[in-house]
């Protein structure tokens, strides 16, 4: 598996958890339960990376992927940690990411 793979393989897999770490929860019970949202924070840490070392000869080939959010998301957690809409990742896990999911379930890394 080259890097871009890996990197890719390490986007969709975080996804996945982030995802399955809300699966049963409400929003409100998100909100108030620090341990599932700093495991999502950290997922959504790893995806923003991941992306952000794909070639950008990849990145333009598979253009239609959130890259810009993804790095941005991951920005935002790491360097205004104290100023995080736990709302808006709520939002990105239960909407944004099943659709990334998606989107690299369809790609041909795997």
């Amino acid at each position: 598996m080259n890097k871009d793979d890996q990197y890719l393989y390490d986007i969709l897999d975080s996804a996945r958890l982030a995802i399955s770490y809300v699966a049963n929860q409400t929003k409100e019970a998100f909100l108030s339960d620090i341990q599932t949202q700093d495991s999502v924070n950290r997922r959504l840490m790893i995806m923003g990376k991941a992306a952000n070392r794909i070639s950008e000869e990849t990145r333009q080939a598979m253009n239609t992927l959130p890259w810009r959010q993804m790095i941005g998301m991951r920005n935002l957690l790491v360097h205004e940690y104290d100023d995080v809409n736990l709302s808006v990742i709520w939002d990105t896990v239960k909407t944004d990411l099943p659709q990334l999911v998606v989107a690299l379930e369809a790609l041909p890394f795997q």
